[in-house]
């Protein structure tokens, strides 16, 4: 689940355009964590249920105060749709390694496409893995200058399609674009359900992350080996939101965030794994937590294959340090403001238990001058530490 890094990650970055600190967390109260505390497994099918919708907020505002992470079934992604991409996940890492090179993440200004063992660092190690890095099909910013323009303009861009790999797998970009707007639409749903379970308008998030969220698609390969071995390092997400495929071979591990102790996130068939990042720590004051996680390489003799997708705001958006006034206390009437979703009073009640975002209008600014952060250059500190390779050659000059 590794979208990695901390400002300890395993190189000096170049000199870049810094995002602002984001705002102190406030002290908030938290349920009791246990060593033995069980990751929940729950249904979006509930959530879709007005009826059983209350409930479903309840586990998932509990999950997301005491871990961070919950399972997610009955998602809507048909079991046809994640064996296909994990199939074909499985078919481009057999390739010969020269066909995969051709589709090397360096040959991408937009930080898309493959990279070999051993060349990404996760916490200053590093990483025992193979890795594709895929976001939106778009145009590339024609008016993009190196060192002039915002770094974050450079993300937006198409994917490598080299027409000998497509020509060997003819099914692998079709596939691949359409998991992703099914992991887009299901994640957006996700982030429905958060801010109803913070108390907050159901569409809080879909105003703030504006029309073209940005996301990325990592596919990686975690060789089994002869003695066992940090696959990925321990980390959290720096995003919003991160939705899981992995396959049964297991090895993922999260940390208890009281305690320190690790816990297997052991796979359980068709169920995504949902994480927070720590940009929902953040503007929650650390109500909900995002996950410490690692990934150990097995010694089972199989692969292990997983596909993280992480889903954040649109690029050009700017968040707020903190959501003022956010309710904090450890259970929420869910039932009244279900209740009172379909009438007018609905908004009202959200406002007096949020107040708002702290600005006047819910639409996202493009100002530089709002308070808050550049979510652009959020992802692309993230970006651009784990691949200094890519900066290197398409970001320190004009071309």
């Amino acid at each position: 689940m590794s979208e990695v890094v901390h400002a300890s990650a395993g190189m000096v970055a170049p000199t870049f355009v810094e995002v602002p600190a984001i705002s102190k967390s406030i002290a908030v109260p938290k349920p009791p964590v246990t060593p033995s505390v069980n990751v929940r497994t729950l249904s979006l099918r509930d959530f879709n249920n007005l009826e059983t919708r209350p409930q479903f907020l309840r586990d998932m505002r509990d999950s997301l105060m005491r871990i961070g992470t919950f399972y997610i079934k009955d998602h809507g992604i048909s079991t046809e749709m994640t064996s296909d991409a994990m199939k074909t996940v499985r078919e481009y890492f057999s390739l010969p390694v020269e066909e995969k090179k051709k589709m090397h993440i360096v040959h991408s200004r937009h930080f898309r496409g493959y990279k070999l063992m051993g060349e990404e660092f996760t916490n200053n190690q590093i990483d025992h893995r193979e890795q594709l890095q895929f976001a939106p099909e778009q145009s590339p910013v024609e008016s993009f200058r190196p060192s002039i323009s915002p770094d974050y303009e450079g993300l937006q861009g198409p994917n490598q399609w080299p027409a000998s790999t497509l020509k060997l797998l003819p099914h692998f970009k079709p596939c691949i674009l359409e998991f992703m707007d099914q992991l887009e639409i299901l994640s957006q749903t996700l982030m429905e359900a958060v801010a109803l379970s913070l108390g907050l308008s159901g569409s809080y998030f879909h105003d703030l992350f504006g029309k073209s969220p940005y996301y990325r698609l990592k596919c990686a390969k975690y060789p089994s080996v002869n003695k066992a071995s940090v696959g990925c390092g321990a980390h959290k997400d720096t995003g919003f939101l991160t939705v899981l495929l992995q396959d049964m071979v297991g090895g993922l591990q999260g940390q208890d965030p009281v305690t320190g102790q690790w816990m297997d996130t052991k796979p359980i068939p068709e169920t995504f794994i949902v994480t927070m990042g720590e940009a929902v720590e953040k503007l929650t004051g650390g109500l909900y937590n995002a996950t410490v996680h690692r990934v150990m390489n097995n010694t089972s003799g199989k692969d292990r294959y997983s596909i993280p997708f992480f889903y954040d705001p649109t690029l050009d958006a700017r968040i707020p340090f903190k959501i003022e006034n956010l309710a904090t206390s450890a259970s929420l009437d869910f039932e009244a403001m279900v209740t009172e979703s379909s009438c007018t009073k609905a908004d009202d009640k959200m406002e007096q238990l949020v107040h708002g975002l702290g600005i006047t209008n819910l639409e996202p600014t493009r100002s530089s001058s709002q308070e808050g952060w550049s979510s652009g250059a959020h992802v692309f500190e993230t970006v651009h530490r784990c691949h200094p390779e890519v900066y290197s050659r398409w970001y320190s000059r004009d071309y």
